[in-house]
């Protein structure tokens, strides 16, 4: 019994020690794993020009799949994802735009779907008010 307890007692304040590095590891190494999240993210439409009107975008939400470490995705805001279509070509009529999404620079893009969106698109007559 007494060697028991000796192995215990002897070097208590080392072992203590290498416990401790132990945590201080394995928290380090849980918090820098990566990881995805999935998030529904509006798409808005950019650089319109003042002569058409957007009438529709379908769909108006993209499935956006983000990696990256848990510290960062636990703090993550999402008011910080923004996912868009560059409306500089847009026409009267039906038009299929690409999705793009920005994001911090620390997290990465996997997945975004659907991947394009439509976007029905009238003239403006003269004269009328933007929407």
């Amino acid at each position: 019994m007494e060697k028991l307890k000796d192995l215990f007692i002897k070097n208590l304040p080392l072992k203590l020690l290498s416990v401790l590095v132990a945590f201080l590891l394995w928290l380090n190494i849980t918090s820098m794993q990566k990881t995805r999240i999935e998030l529904y993210i509006p798409v808005e439409i950019r650089n319109v020009p003042e002569s058409i009107a957007i009438t529709k975008i379908k769909p108006d939400k993209v499935l956006v799949t983000i990696e990256g470490y848990k510290n960062v995705i636990n703090n993550l805001n999402i008011e910080d994802i923004n996912a868009y279509a560059d409306g500089k070509n847009l026409k009267p009529g039906i038009n299929i735009l690409k999705v793009y999404v920005d994001l911090p620079s620390n997290l990465k893009v996997i997945d975004v779907r659907p991947k394009t969106i439509i976007v029905r698109v009238v003239q403006k007559k003269r004269g009328s008010k933007t929407l």
